[in-house]
């Protein structure tokens, strides 16, 4: 049993405290324990038990992730603020270093439906997403004889990261953060990386959206002619900008900057001056994410059945 299966069995969330996961414990114990006058249920009420302490365990060792001997106690809560609307909480993962600041693992410090801040590590943050989309693909299928191979899993657990990820990134915090305002845009240093056969553009030339594909921005020129994706030398702006695009929230313009070729692993890359502006739109990003989520881990549930 692992900690995903343990919260679905006691009915938790994963934001109670202790106190709070004892109160459930004993309501659920009085329903199934085979001596009470609740409806009898031996084998139920020994997976109440099991469940029960393995999320204890969670509380006495500070939920360690690696080998490290940390103690450090548990949160209760976090300084962000959080998306009430958000489909579920998540955890807030801590670095924690030795004595001669090696790094000997992570723990989580926290738990809620908190917004991404710079005070917690970007990587921690995917880390945290990551995590989360793994426990709801397990709670997806509860039956243990049916498999899902793993290249299958990786794809459902990348494409529900990425939806995680935008109900828990402010847009408007971040692009303030990590962009310049520009008269009623923000001003974000991008690149795009050109296609194998694409002819290299000239400095000032404006390109434009050619369609979004697999969480990609593909770019074209006046001509028609497909030069390759936006990219940023921000990892940050690729889970806000490309979000905001799917959801026809803003509006974008690009211009190159620089004819000179950069290079990362021989993929070509020029600089591009991206204008982003935001609209208002009357549905719910938020809600339709939701929707997305729900249809995902149901196609999961019934993957391979």
């Amino acid at each position: 049993m692992n900690k995903s299966q343990a919260r679905k069995i006691l009915g938790l969330d994963g934001s109670e405290n202790e106190r709070e996961v004892k109160k459930k414990y004993r309501k659920l114990m009085h329903d199934h324990h085979p001596d009470s006058s609740g409806t009898a249920d031996g084998q139920m009420a020994a997976k109440i038990n099991t469940a029960y302490e393995l999320i204890m365990k969670g509380f006495e060792s500070g939920a360690v992730v690696a080998s490290g001997k940390s103690k450090k106690p548990k949160k209760k809560n976090w300084n962000a603020k959080e998306n009430k609307n958000a489909y579920c909480v998540r955890p807030i993962f801590h670095e924690v270093e030795s004595f001669d600041g090696e790094s000997i693992g992570t723990i989580e410090i926290a738990r809620g439906k908190y917004v991404w801040t710079r005070d917690e590590e970007f990587s921690l943050f995917l880390k945290s997403l990551y995590e989360t989309s793994k426990e709801l693909l397990d709670n997806a299928r509860p039956s243990l004889f049916f498999q899902v191979p793993d290249v299958i899993k990786q794809k459902y657990l990348a494409d529900l990261t990425y939806l995680l990820t935008g109900q828990f990134i402010d847009s408007t915090l971040t692009l303030k953060e990590l962009g310049v305002m520009d008269i009623d845009a923000y001003k974000i240093a991008a690149m795009v990386e050109l296609s194998p056969n694409a002819a290299i553009p000239k400095v000032g030339t404006v390109l434009y959206p050619a369609g979004i594909s697999n969480h990609r921005l593909y770019l074209r020129n006046r001509g028609g002619e497909i030069l390759g994706y936006l990219s940023f030398k921000d990892d940050r702006l690729y889970y806000v900008i490309i979000p905001l695009l799917e959801q026809k929230q803003a509006q974008v313009k690009m211009v190159v900057d620089d004819k000179s070729l950069k290079s990362r692993t021989r993929k070509r890359y020029v600089d591009l001056d991206l204008w982003i502006r935001l609209i208002d739109v009357k549905t719910s990003a938020v809600e339709n994410t939701n929707l997305k989520i729900d249809e995902l881990l149901k196609k999961y549930g019934k993957e391979g059945l």
